[in-house]
């Protein structure tokens, strides 16, 4: 009888091992990617932020995971740095779904909390002074487990109306993706069910790159789609409603939304009214959702004035977006199509069509 075959149940739990590991390793690979671009764009919003520091730690994690003890100490440092995963995903989860996101003393106390354990663990665990990391073990997972529960919170709350249909599939399939993964890593692996560890390998690369999956959907889709802003519009007084109109023909009168620098500020001072007054005026007077909505619309509508006279074709698509106030293309394409769900390209052979169309009959 030949003893070098290997039975079908232990290649397929060698399988299952590699591509367990392997897709661990990759998804560091992916998450230091993620963490790269955050440090190397110099994004310093609370959504870049907290993305970049979330794959850092995850990054780590993976690391520590997929190359075990081959790590020899290093894998204590590793495991330091990913203790703040869990926190930080909290902080990720409220900067993705919310228009304003402030991380004060709460939020910050709570991260510290969670990271705490894992920075000091290692300095205990080389002093030879175990006494307290159990203690240490069971506070991290109290709070880490808050952490999670927030993060459900955070998506969930403050659900989009009908209307807004693209927001609430991304919530969808963000709490489906995030719950799934807890429910997996969190609890079925702490029911003492008897679970090979090769399988445990797999189920958690498999919520890694999930989870990686979902995230870098939802940073890109806000990055193109900024967040809404839930809080219902103030009640219009007649003064809103004057005001909103007197900001309507001064920015018709004097073009001032094709300024690529026009913001709040610059209408407040345009109108002799104080900042907060114009900003009122606006969400309530004139029921836009801010002034970068109002400003947009206004350049928008000069934009399709272009692209529908026919005296204007030589104008490529940049020329078109420079003289209706945008910066670049991008912002402007991005603009045109959220409020005409179309592109400008699209809109302009549009206008062709239906001459082509009229002239033919």
């Amino acid at each position: 009888m030949r003893t070098d075959i290997v039975a079908p149940d232990a290649r397929w739990t060698i399988v299952m091992l590699a591509f367990g590991l392997g897709l661990k390793l990759f998804c560091a690979i992916w998450a230091a990617a993620w963490a790269g671009w955050v440090l190397m764009r110099g994004q310093r919003t609370p959504l870049h932020l907290s993305w970049g520091v979330f794959t850092l730690c995850m990054g780590a994690l993976l690391v520590a995971e997929g190359l075990g003890n081959s790590l020899g100490s290093a894998r204590l440092w590793l495991l330091m740095l990913s203790g703040g995963t869990c926190s930080v995903f909290w902080l990720f989860t409220r900067a993705l779904f919310h228009k304003t996101t402030a991380f004060g003393p709460f939020e910050l106390a709570l991260v510290a909390g969670i990271i705490a354990p894992s920075m000091i663990k290692p300095v205990l665990i080389i002093s030879g002074f175990d006494a307290p990391i159990d203690i240490l073990v069971n506070a991290q997972t109290m709070l880490s487990s808050t952490a999670l529960m927030l993060s459900v919170w955070e998506a969930a709350r403050n659900w989009p109306s009908a209307e807004h249909m693209n927001e609430r599939r991304l919530r969808i399939g963000y709490l489906a993706v995030f719950c799934s993964g807890v429910f997996l890593c969190a609890i079925v692996f702490n029911t003492g069910a008897p679970i090979s560890p090769q399988l445990v390998t797999l189920i958690e690369a498999l919520c890694a790159a999930a989870i990686l999956t979902v995230g870098s959907v939802a940073i890109v889709y806000r990055h193109a789609h900024p967040a809404p802003d839930w809080r219902p519009a103030p009640e219009a007084t007649e003064t809103d409603v004057q005001l909103g109109q007197r900001l309507i023909r001064l920015m018709d009168r004097e073009q001032l939304h094709l300024d690529p620098d026009l913001n709040l500020r610059c209408l407040a001072q345009a109108l002799g009214e104080p900042p907060n007054k114009v900003s009122r005026a606006i969400t309530a007077g004139l029921k836009a959702a801010n002034v970068n909505q109002l400003i947009n619309a206004r350049r928008i509508a000069h934009a399709q004035s272009l692209l529908t006279d026919p005296d204007k074709d030589s104008l490529t698509i940049l020329q078109v977006a420079l003289e209706s106030g945008f910066n670049s293309i991008g912002p402007f394409n991005r603009a045109f199509k959220a409020l005409t769900d179309q592109t400008p390209r699209d809109y302009r052979r549009g206008r062709d069509r239906a001459s082509e169309a009229l002239a033919a009959e």
